[in-house]
């Protein structure tokens, strides 16, 4: 019993040995082929010692033995299309790997207006690495040509799909508001809570603001001091509640007074004058 225990345990070392031996062959195997066929293919496009009709032949065998793009790895992407991206990856679908030309690669992805850094690296003998930074948008843009997202230095992102940023970023209108409409969000953010009710802004003859509420209300900033101008009404939020008060419009354009209008509903008058 113990002979066999052993026997069969000598044997199960040696299949393991056999193994590990096969692994390294064919390891070795792909590293000859991978340096014959490299070396050989760039010495013969650098030197044009060959035809065409080689240079083809050349070509099949590189990919015949796995030289092409196989696997494409992209890393980074929040809001971009990944199809857009691979998209123009399958148009080196049909050439050996060492044909992809990178620097087109980039430039074609850096073209998109998502995008605002790329890396596009090769790993061989069939791999494709590509890791992306996004712009973050914190606006949409409406103006006469559609609606667009923004970034805070003012680049248009072009996205078709606007649905989902609607829930979390305002909308802005007017000439050049996208140019401007950071510093004046840097301001807004003061007050996350007030902010979140904020639906729209709207850049007026490209000096000031009006902002805009999901409860009626509109606050007209003025064009200088418009950080002091925010504090005040941060503060009488914070005191009144002011979006509570049913008000249309406060008006901060002249420093030295704060107007508001009021919602009047005449129905209402009306019915309590003959209750």
């Amino acid at each position: 019993m113990l002979i066999s225990r052993t026997h069969k345990s000598n044997f199960i070392n040696y299949k393991n040995k056999i193994n590990i031996f096969e692994n390294i062959h064919k390891k070795l195997i792909f590293i000859i082929l991978f340096l014959f066929l490299t070396s050989f293919y760039l010495l013969s496009k650098t030197n044009n010692i060959f035809t065409e009709s080689k240079l083809y032949f050349l070509n099949k065998i590189l990919i015949n033995n796995g030289f092409i793009i196989k696997n494409i790895e992209i890393l980074g992407v929040n809001h971009l299309d990944k199809d857009d991206i691979i998209k123009i990856i399958n148009t080196y679908n049909n050439i050996n790997i060492f044909n992809v030309n990178i620097k087109n690669i980039y430039r074609e992805i850096k073209n998109n207006s998502w995008i605002k850094k790329v890396s596009v690296e090769i790993i061989h003998p069939n791999t494709i690495k590509i890791l992306l930074t996004e712009k973050k948008p914190i606006a949409i843009w409406q103006n006469r040509y559609g609606n667009s997202l923004i970034t805070k230095n003012g680049d248009v992102i072009s996205e078709k799909n606007l649905e989902k940023f609607k829930s979390y970023l305002p909308i802005i209108i007017g000439q050049n508001a996208h140019k401007n409409v950071h510093s004046i969000l840097n301001i807004l953010s003061s007050n996350k809570d007030f902010v979140k009710n904020i639906w729209s802004l709207t850049f007026v003859n490209e000096r000031r603001w009006d902002v805009h509420f999901n409860q009626g209300l509109t606050i007209r900033l003025p064009s200088k001091n418009v950080k002091n101008a925010w504090e005040k009404i941060v503060h009488l939020n914070q005191k009144f509640n002011i979006l509570s008060l049913g008000l249309t419009e406060i008006d901060l354009r002249n420093s030295a007074q704060i107007l508001g209008k009021v919602n009047i509903d005449k129905n209402l008058i009306f019915k309590k004058k003959h209750s």
